[in-house]
């Protein structure tokens, strides 16, 4: 396979990110004992006593989740592996030189200041810490091997435990690209389906802003901590997430220093909160085709958007829709089928055309085009051109961005969006 999975190209990187940091470049697979979580009895654990050195813990230089388990399991609890001091970094997988000097001072003392000082930053920005102990954890993530001791995480807990799809893409979407994030995240809300998306610029903004604009939930995972959310231009979008029931997820802890955004553990989160993921537009490397690789790992169910075959933004999906990596998403119906939710006819089902408006269309489903395009390509005054378009718009089946190009949009292409959700089964 090219492109994805455990063999292609980005494979190497995914195998990193399930595994909590980087992986041998010598070819060397991480030991099996640092890396599982499955024997370990996190049920003999108390959730409130050890909250404070878990999150200590997970705060030294270093500490993956995979470590995170090899302390436990050396140890016995977080409070234990801490009081060895620098007796644990041989088990911190590619300690920094930073992580002795950080072990020696914790103690009992140091670990409480820890934990307040987290707590304060915490308050001030209305998140909590919810580890690995706690019945807030998503059971999703606690299927991961290994799985992030600690998330910080803002709004409500309820939409980490509904059924998220994930929808993700390229910051640099196109309008096609965008049409199709916002008809997916509208139709994925209005089932009752979480949507889940990285909160970045492009595809992952209009599947969260269409989500919360149909009334439904959404929960953005961050790559910043969650008092400083990134990007900045997307602030005022995670507080209308939060407003309408949805929740903001972090393992970046608040106070962390501006530096680059953890993309590679935010990706790893949204592929394990995830039901299932459906990547909108991706180019060959990039961040969602790697949520796509750590998807298909976990064993998700993975969904793409098909896109022109000369358009860069669109070869990943095409990609993995060609090496049947991922099933072919045409419409937000035929998604919705094929994850089980029923449907039944419109309301208001799609209208004729007139035959103005089927030429317009027709020619913007073999390429997206400008007014001036479509004019020369059709021979058409410019009059009734601007009316079939607005008309097209206003039945859902075109649109634009910036007013410069034209897109159809899935409802368009699949004919099978225009269903409204009925009670599911």
């Amino acid at each position: 396979m090219i492109g994805v999975g455990s063999r292609g190209p980005r494979g190497e990187e995914a195998l990193d990110a399930l595994a909590g940091g980087p992986a041998s470049r010598a070819g060397r697979p991480i030991h099996a004992a640092r890396a599982s979580w499955h024997d370990l009895d996190l049920r003999a654990m108390d959730p409130f006593a050890d909250r404070a050195a878990w999150v200590a813990l997970s705060l030294v230089p270093g500490m993956g989740p995979a470590s995170f388990a090899a302390a436990l399991r050396a140890y016995g609890s977080a409070r234990a592996a801490l009081a060895a001091g620098p007796d644990l970094v041989p088990l911190i997988h590619r300690a920094p030189p930073d992580a002795a000097a950080h072990l020696r001072r914790q103690s009992g003392e140091s670990v409480a200041r820890t934990y307040a000082g987290v707590q304060r930053l915490l308050g001030a920005c209305d998140g909590r810490v919810v580890t690995a102990l706690d019945d807030e954890y998503p059971g999703t993530l606690a299927q991961l091997d290994p799985r992030p001791p600690v998330l910080y995480v803002r709004g409500a807990s309820d939409a980490l435990h509904a059924t998220s799809i994930a929808v993700v893409g390229t910051r640099r979407a196109s309008g096609y690209g965008r049409s199709a994030a916002i008809d997916i995240g509208d139709a994925l809300a209005r089932a009752g389906l979480v949507v889940l998306s990285g909160l970045a610029l492009g595809i992952d903004g209009e599947a969260h802003r269409a989500a919360v604009e149909a009334g439904g939930r959404s929960v953005a995972v961050l790559p910043s901590p969650l008092d400083r959310v990134y990007p900045p231009r997307h602030r005022s979008l995670a507080a209308e997430i939060v407003a309408a029931g949805g929740a903001l997820v972090s393992e970046v802890p608040p106070g962390a220093g501006v530096g680059r955004p953890d993309f590679a553990r935010r990706n790893r989160l949204i592929a394990g909160l995830s039901a299932a993921v459906v990547v909108v537009e991706a180019p060959d490397r990039s961040g969602a085709l790697l949520t796509a690789s750590l998807a298909l790992a976990l064993g998700r169910e993975l969904y793409a958007v098909p896109g022109p075959i000369d358009a860069a933004a669109s070869s990943g999906c095409n990609r993995l829709i060609a090496d049947q990596s991922a099933t072919i998403v045409t419409s937000s119906g035929g998604l919705l089928q094929r994850l089980g939710i029923h449907l039944v006819p419109a309301d208001r089902p799609v209208a004729a055309l007139s035959e103005v408006e089927g030429l317009v269309l027709g020619s913007l489903l073999r390429r997206s085009a400008s007014i001036e395009e479509l004019m020369r390509l059709l021979k058409m005054p410019a009059g009734a051109l601007a009316s079939a378009l607005t008309l097209l718009e206003a039945r859902g089946l075109a649109t634009s961005y910036g007013g410069a190009t034209f897109h159809p949009t899935l409802l368009a292409r699949g004919r099978g969006g225009g269903s409204r959700v009925a009670d599911s089964a």
